[in-house]
């Protein structure tokens, strides 16, 4: 046993008060005999010795509390394992998932880290020092300035730059990449490292995986958003919600099932100003604490190019439905008079056709669609092109039987086809179908719309899907198709499922080169990142209209930040930066897991609790051994209730 104050054994000296406290108490007694007083006589001797044994017992519990008293001010410790090497690095890991809540605090694990740093930076200002995971020295009382691009921990680098640390402790969240990535180091028995895990069991989460853009079949002025969001663990009720330029677009609330996946719709108005419009995305219940917010950006809607072809006299009434010029660009042209060179301009091209198509327009058609592009056949009353229809991907193709002129009423179309999603959800009671004549028929590819003796109406083939086809004409001798409910959302559906609309854009914190393509660059050109009073200007290199970013990593967060223009100081784009999904998708190490994972490792500490006291504790035991003097004190009082007991109770 050692003393870390063995001056205070001069207060030994204080033994001798209650030993001469003990002598003046002595008392002389004198003995009187009486003839008849033999029993009285045995009495006093016996209480005489009872008297004697009571002041020793007292003298004994007095020297004992002095005794005590000074061993405790002398403050003896066992030297223990701890005492090989001084706790003298803390890694204070900042990543963005340590801004989840540990069990039981009310702060995120890095503010309680924080804070536990600032009371040890208070304690042992001379002894400690205090790192990142970048290696970079967290000074005290500074602010959290989660590190967000920076998803990974690493001792090789913090180690290099610090060979003399002998003992290390980690104050994280304990995910357990951190962790798998770093074994080989804390395999090295030159070293020790103390670890304080803020779990017990591993924390739930919600984040959102990916957002994507989806025509509204039943309004062309809408577009449909996606939000496809991931459950990690256990899900609660949560609310979603969508702003566009810090205003409410609309909010939804889900509940998910263990590690479930949902994807939610939101109806937003088509734009065609130019701009570019940003947007975010809220996820706010009991659980999430921590990626709750995604950001990304819409740019300009461009208006649809269609193209219309027919032999001769064009279909007023389907043209009618691309005549908005909010959402198309139409042009008419006759099939044999059209330059075909310029056909991979339009978006969408419907071809009216009769009995004449020459080779060089069959050819185009054909190679248009064999490009993904979407591309419509309307067949007119004296149709003929069956090869063609073949070479798109129909089999079979040929005339009905013609002679029976009566209409056939088309089949109700089925909710679960994906062609219809958007168009209606369900379908509640009877719906009224278009009849039509009976003019043509196929047997592959997909019927979207079929009639009740299973003959198609409307089909979709082609290898990738893309080439639609009418079985009749759509004129009034055929058919009311025209004016039915359904045609013109069909028709939209057409025209925008081949539409490559222009995505979400938005980019990760971790994504270390940034392409951006933004018309009328110059080489000359040097743009700068700007969000709030924080300007970054990047490494960047142009090449055509394409801006090639190289994000500072130390420096940049999540969030939104302005492309400007250097020499006009004209925002020229908007840069949406979220939290890197690996952040939400790693596991974690929990206090039982880590013990098991390192319980045949002496060099490796767990602490028990998750407070100040067990660091500080753990650090006194480093530089002081295990700490005796409260067991002493105990003792101490121990003996000052013996001797109350004594007296009160010894007779």
């Amino acid at each position: 046993m050692n003393y870390t104050n063995p001056n205070a054994f001069w207060l030994l000296f204080l033994i001798l008060i209650p030993i001469l406290i003990h002598l003046f108490q002595f008392r002389r007694y004198k003995t009187l005999k009486f003839s008849n007083t033999y029993f009285l006589s045995a009495v006093n001797e016996e209480e005489k010795r009872s008297r004697k044994l009571k002041h020793l017992l007292i003298l004994l519990t007095r020297i004992l509390l002095i005794i005590f008293l000074v061993l405790s001010m002398a403050k003896p410790f066992w030297e223990s394992e701890a005492m090989q090497s001084e706790v003298n690095l803390i890694v204070l890991d900042k990543t963005p998932s340590n801004l989840n809540f540990a069990e039981g605090k009310a702060n995120s694990i890095v503010e309680e880290n924080m804070s536990f740093v600032n009371k040890l930076y208070e304690k042992y200002p001379q002894d400690l020092k205090v790192l990142n995971q970048s290696a970079q020295l967290v000074e005290p009382y500074g602010d959290i300035d989660i590190q967000e691009s920076k998803a990974n921990l690493s001792f090789n680098k913090i180690l290099e730059e610090n060979e003399d640390a002998e003992k290390i402790l980690l104050l994280s969240d304990f995910q357990k990449p951190i962790i798998d990535k770093n074994l080989d180091f804390f395999q090295d028995s030159s070293k020790a490292f103390v670890f304080m895990p803020p779990y017990l069991r591993a924390p739930n989460n919600l984040m959102v995986d990916s957002v994507w853009i989806a025509q509204n079949a039943t309004n062309g002025e809408k577009i449909n958003l996606n939000i496809r969001i991931i459950a990690i663990g256990n899900s609660e009720e949560v609310n979603v919600s969508l702003n566009n330029n810090n205003q409410l677009v609309g909010t939804q609330q889900l509940e998910l099932e263990e590690n479930g996946i949902i994807i939610l719709d939101f109806p937003i108005e088509r734009f065609s100003d130019g701009s570019s419009r940003i947007f975010q995305i809220t996820l706010d219940g009991d659980q999430i604490e921590f990626d709750n917010e995604f950001f990304f950006t819409i740019s300009n809607q461009e208006r649809l190019k269609v193209l219309s072809l027919s032999s001769n006299q064009q279909n007023k009434l389907i043209n009618t439905v691309f005549e908005n010029k909010e959402l198309f660009e139409l042009q008419t042209e006759l099939l044999n008079n059209f330059s075909f060179q310029e056909l991979d301009e339009f978006d969408l091209v419907l071809v009216h056709l009769g009995d004449d198509l020459n080779n060089f327009a069959s050819s185009a058609l054909k190679t248009y669609a064999s490009g993904g592009n979407n591309l419509v056949i309307i067949p007119e009353n004296d149709f003929d092109q069956f090869s063609f229809l073949e070479d798109l991907g129909f089999t079979d193709v040929g005339f009905t039987n013609q002679s029976n002129q009566n209409t056939v009423r088309l089949e109700t179309p089925d909710v679960q086809n994906p062609f219809f999603k958007n168009i209606f959800s369900s379908m509640e009671g009877n719906l009224s179908m278009p009849e039509s004549k009976l003019f043509m028929k196929w047997s592959s590819g997909q019927n979207i719309l079929s009639f009740v003796n299973t003959y198609p109406f409307l089909g979709l083939g082609g290898i990738e899907d893309n080439v639609y086809a009418f079985s009749v004409p759509l004129n009034e001798d055929y058919t009311n198709f025209t004016r039915h409910g359904l045609f013109l959302p069909i028709l939209y559906k057409i025209a925008f499922s081949g539409k490559k609309e222009n995505q979400a854009q938005y980019y990760y914190l971790n994504d270390e080169v940034i392409e951006i393509n933004i018309p009328d660059l110059s080489s000359g050109d040097i743009f700068k990142l700007k969000q709030g009073e924080q300007e970054l200007i990047p490494d960047q290199r142009i090449s055509g209209n394409q801006l090639r970013l190289i994000l500072p990593q130390e420096d940049i967060k999540n969030g939104y930040y302005d492309i400007i223009n250097t020499k006009t100081e004209k925002t020229i784009a908007k840069l949406a930066l979220n939290l890197p999904k690996s952040e939400s998708e790693n596991p974690y190490y929990t206090r039982s897991e880590l013990q098991e994972l390192f319980q045949n490792q002496k060099n490796v500490a767990i602490l028990e609790g998750y407070d100040f006291s067990s660091i500080d504790e753990y650090i006194a035991e480093t530089k002081k051994g295990f700490p005796l003097w409260k067991y002493f004190l105990v003792l101490a009082l121990l003996s000052l209730l013996a001797e109350v007991l004594i007296i009160r109770f010894f007779k």
